[in-house]
């Protein structure tokens, strides 16, 4: 009967270990660099992106992260309004940004796991202009290609 504990228990010790480190990864993969550098393109500042009124395209822009979105958790069985794809906001200036009111300085850069940059650096970007818009700003969306911190 003794024997029978100790499997279960190891079963158990097993199953749990399995299910920490899965979690760890999951954080591991979220603060990692998941882009490649920056690509060779026409670069453009920020004010300069948005005043040509690119409708699509790469270029290369460089700014300072001001604001980290990440969409919050639902709880189980409630009802969630959908989510704006996770982003970060890039200023021309070194201002952390509580909402989305942007000025001709700043830009929404969608991005996969957005914890991979730390507000208040600065980091040199490629960036693609698609051929769509989900926000109300007067440029269509704006996904990342590849980055450099820059400082």
């Amino acid at each position: 009967m003794k024997s029978k504990y100790y499997l279960l228990t190891i079963i158990l010790v097993v199953i749990a270990a399995g299910v920490y480190l899965y979690i760890q990864q999951s954080i591991n993969i979220e603060n990692q660099r998941t882009y490649p550098a920056t690509s060779n393109f026409d670069t453009y500042n920020i004010r300069e992106i948005k005043q040509n009124n690119f409708t699509s395209g790469n270029f290369n822009t460089e700014g300072y992260v001001v604001k980290i979105y990440t969409c919050p958790p639902c709880p189980k069985d409630a009802l969630c309004k959908p989510c704006m794809r996770e982003n970060i906001v890039v200023s021309e200036n070194n201002q952390p940004l509580e909402a989305y009111s942007l000025t001709d300085e700043e830009i929404i850069i969608f991005v996969q796991y957005p914890n991979q940059f730390e507000l208040g650096k600065k980091y040199r970007f490629s960036i693609k202009i698609s051929d769509y818009k989900s926000t109300g700003e007067p440029i269509n969306d704006i996904d990342l290609v590849g980055y450099d911190l820059i400082g």
